[in-house]
């Protein structure tokens, strides 16, 4: 239950955060004659679904240019000289750990 809390708290942090960047929203503040504090908002509901089809166009055309990117690569064919690994690792490694090891006790290094 915390988690979703946090997340909601931090849904709510972000647009708030994103909405005062992208001048969505207007906060006034103002002392009245008598001592009393108003507080004025001003929402910009025309700009905001602006913005959010604007990101909605790019985010779309970012999909589809991946879409065809991947395509495009499926239909490319793979390279007809692609070298096979080595028998023992040497593909992994290196050249030289094909080789077996010398056995154990005879001296030899």
């Amino acid at each position: 239950m915390r988690n979703l809390l946090a997340l909601i708290g931090a849904a709510v942090v972000a647009f708030a955060g994103v909405g005062w960047y992208m001048n969505w929203y207007t906060i006034k503040v103002a002392k009245s004659g008598d001592g009393n504090i108003q507080v004025q908002t001003n929402l910009d509901t025309k700009r905001v679904a602006e913005d959010a089809g604007e990101g909605a166009r790019r985010v779309g055309e970012l999909i589809n240019s991946q879409a065809e990117k991947a395509t495009s690569d499926a239909q490319t064919p793979a390279p007809a000289t692609t070298p096979a690994p080595k028998a023992g690792g040497g593909w992994l490694f290196g050249d030289g750990w094909d080789r077996p090891a010398e056995p154990k006790g005879t001296g030899k290094r």
